[in-house]
């Protein structure tokens, strides 16, 4: 995390990757059932930016409830990213790495976009 938030500190935009994914991973980590996150923000020069979710939540937790909590709460934490950035989501159960959902479990495409989450979420 810390060195992709390095190389993006360089590159002369004012967004902060470091503070993005520090505030992704208290708002994910504040969703009920989520036991762990591991979160990274991607910006290749003159390529696409992608952010990588991944969500891991308590061995009895019901998937698809911590699924649309989470991309609320992602939501809610990703006023500062454009919405065009693709987001690779995925939960699964502790122990179940194997086993677990992507947002097409409630309605969104496999990889959708910030704007996406956000529409599905009801945040502007």
């Amino acid at each position: 995390m810390g060195l992709f938030a390095s190389l993006l500190g360089g590159c002369g935009s004012s967004f902060n990757s470091e503070k993005f994914l520090k505030g992704i991973d208290t708002a994910l980590g504040n969703v009920p059932g989520v036991v762990s996150t591991s979160n990274n923000y991607y910006n290749t020069a003159g390529m696409s930016t992608s952010i990588s979710i991944r969500i891991t939540a308590a061995a009895d937790a019901d998937l698809e409830k911590v699924m649309a909590e989470s991309l609320r709460a992602f939501a809610d934490a990703s006023a500062d990213v454009d919405a065009t950035t693709s987001v690779a989501y995925y939960v699964f159960n502790e122990g179940a790495e194997k086993t677990g959902i992507r947002p097409t479990a409630v309605g969104l495409a496999v990889t959708p976009t910030v704007g996406q989450i956000r529409q599905y979420a009801g945040v502007k």
